[in-house]
């Protein structure tokens, strides 16, 4: 069951509807109200100000108008927030149904029958997802573990991230690189220097296939 302080988008637009057909009554802000609104919000301190003779000529309450302005704009903020969510959660759902169309076997180089991890490139909806798991997990206690595509004509590679010290990682990969040939999944030691290059440290390697 739904928290009482948890809204749907369709509370919020029913609530500022029916707040905006009521005749509300306004008690008076406190001293440096508008002026802390003012800098929040970039208005002037001027414009937040009502003119001293409204009230007596009958005009509507700039006070309220302002109130029913900043209820308004709170409104259309937590429609955009709540959208924001909703659009974030269905890419979450769509991630999780993606289709893995490689899979790799990540051994050591010296041990090819000792299996490490799996890697498995995921398609998206443009591109696709690197997923790296490591069940025992991996790290460099001297420096960083880096993932690298390399070319399976072995002289050209590219880095796709940085493997953080746990079991599973996921790295975004542009579909020209798959099409180009780049389908070793690679994890090196790295030590925190200025060589931006592979450092031959390699700790385990396997190809994508179908």
């Amino acid at each position: 069951m739904a928290e009482e302080n948890e809204y749907t988008l369709d509370d919020v637009a029913v609530r500022f509807r029916r707040a905006s057909r009521s005749e509300p009554e306004w008690s008076e802000p406190s001293a440096g109200t508008w002026e802390a609104i003012a800098v929040a919000t970039g208005v002037s301190t001027a414009a937040a100000q009502p003119p001293a003779n409204a009230r007596q000529s009958g005009a509507p309450d700039p006070a309220v108008s302002r109130r029913a302005w900043l209820f308004g704009a709170g409104g259309v903020i937590a429609g955009i927030a709540l959208g924001a969510a909703g659009m974030a959660g269905i890419d979450a759902v769509r991630d999780e149904a993606a289709e893995a169309v490689r899979r790799a076997e990540l051994t050591p180089l010296d041990q090819p029958n000792e299996r490490l991890g799996t890697a498995e490139l995921l398609r998206r909806n443009t591109g696709y997802s690197l997923a790296v798991e490591v069940p025992e997990g991996v790290s460099n206690p001297d420096g960083y573990v880096e993932v690298w595509l390399i070319n399976t004509d072995g002289q050209r590679m590219v880095s796709v991230g940085v493997f953080a010290a746990d079991n599973l990682g996921q790295f975004t990969v542009d579909e020209a690189l798959i099409d180009s040939g780049y389908l070793i999944v690679d994890l090196s030691n790295e030590q925190f220097d200025d060589e931006p290059r592979h450092s031959g440290d390699t700790i385990m390697r396997g190809e994508l296939r179908f």
